[in-house]
């Protein structure tokens, strides 16, 4: 929590220049964002007013994942980060879905990081507080390149990584093309998708439409219960905390339109989507694939087809789980990606 002394502006330096104990390079950062320090500012304003006890906690631990932000430029375009444990730990790169952040696995990084991970969650360009690509380029092989720049950026040779829904595409397409740097892989809610004309012409539409359309401008009006509604109802077999909906509606308002647009279409397309299968053949490390039992965008056995298709594949599917596991069950999250981990250090 930030002291009385502290101003956002002291804050969002320290973002950008202090070194700390998970920091390996200083000759790449880049200053925050007019997305984070905007936000922090908010925060702060926020805290110095009078608020429930409920409402402080809130944004008290907010504040708290504030302070750990890092900014780093990689291929012109500068990305927040933040990193978590010991720095001769294992490293452990956490990659957000679409229309998310980093702030997704909120409740995954530190018991990782406790457990003796280097632990490194980002904000795919445009999403969060990393800055928008003016070039839109905001495709599975324009997000893979930069997940390699921060690996180059951070100094890590070789790590794990685990994905989220759209993140998962972003991780196959780059582990298919730098096999050497991925030691394992971990998929949450992702799975095979058959291409069809009509959909690939409908859904990228209806997406724009009810994201860009409907929740962005409800929750920039700070109708925050709406997403919330749609959320349990659409996408969750439980009912997320409300500040887990509070935290992740804020990728609502900061996300790039263009980036929910252009990565829509991009995911519709049929030489994207029948790449997948062709990359999964190709993985050769130890890899998981989580689906929850009743999530609506990829079910089941979609993921359990895809993982049949790798040749050190495991799949396990998630009991009255929807698509939002990040935040309906992130115990059992951190459990198993555990249990995965030790079995993959175990098998190198």
């Amino acid at each position: 929590m930030m002291n009385e002394e502290q101003t956002s502006a002291d804050v969002a330096q320290s973002a950008a220049s202090t070194d700390t104990a998970s920091s390996f390079t200083a000759t790449r950062r880049a200053p925050p964002t007019s997305k984070y320090t905007g936000y922090l500012a908010e925060v702060e304003t926020g805290l110095a007013g009078r608020l429930s006890s409920r409402e402080r906690r809130r944004l008290e631990y907010e504040m708290g994942l504030l302070r750990r932000a890092r900014f780093v430029e990689l291929n012109g375009v500068i990305h927040h980060y933040q990193e978590v444990g010991p720095v001769d730990g294992e490293p452990l790169i956490l990659v957000h879905g679409w229309d998310c952040s980093s702030f997704w696995w909120h409740h995954i990084v530190d018991p990782l990081a406790e457990s003796g991970y280097r632990v490194i969650t980002y904000d795919l360009k445009g999403h969060g507080f990393s800055d928008v690509d003016p070039r839109q380029n905001y495709t599975v092989e324009g997000f893979s390149v930069d997940l390699g720049a921060l690996a180059d950026a951070l100094e890590i040779e070789s790590f794990h990584v685990a994905a989220f829904s759209l993140g998962a595409f972003v991780v196959l397409h780059y582990a298919s093309q730098a096999p050497e740097r991925v030691r394992s892989l971990i998929f949450f809610n992702f799975g095979l998708l058959t291409y069809n004309r009509l959909a690939s012409t409908i859904t990228p539409k209806t997406l724009d439409v009810v994201f860009n359309g409907l929740l962005r401008p409800i929750e920039r009006r700070g109708l925050w219960p709406v997403p919330f509604v749609y959320a349990r109802l659409v996408m969750a077999q439980n009912t997320p905390p409300v500040n887990d909906i509070r935290l992740g509606a804020l990728s609502l308002r900061y996300c790039d339109p263009a980036a929910v647009k252009v990565s829509a279409q991009q995911l519709a397309r049929r030489e994207v989507l029948e790449a997948v299968p062709q990359q999964m053949q190709a993985i050769h490390q130890p890899l998981l694939l989580v689906a929850g039992s009743g999530d609506p965008i990829f079910r089941p056995l979609s993921g359990r087809k895809l993982v049949d298709l790798a040749r050190r594949g495991t799949f396990f599917k998630m009991p009255k789980c929807g698509h939002l596991i990040l935040f309906e069950l992130p115990d059992q999250v951190v459990q198993i990606m555990r249990m995965f981990l030790q079995g993959s250090a175990r098998e190198g």
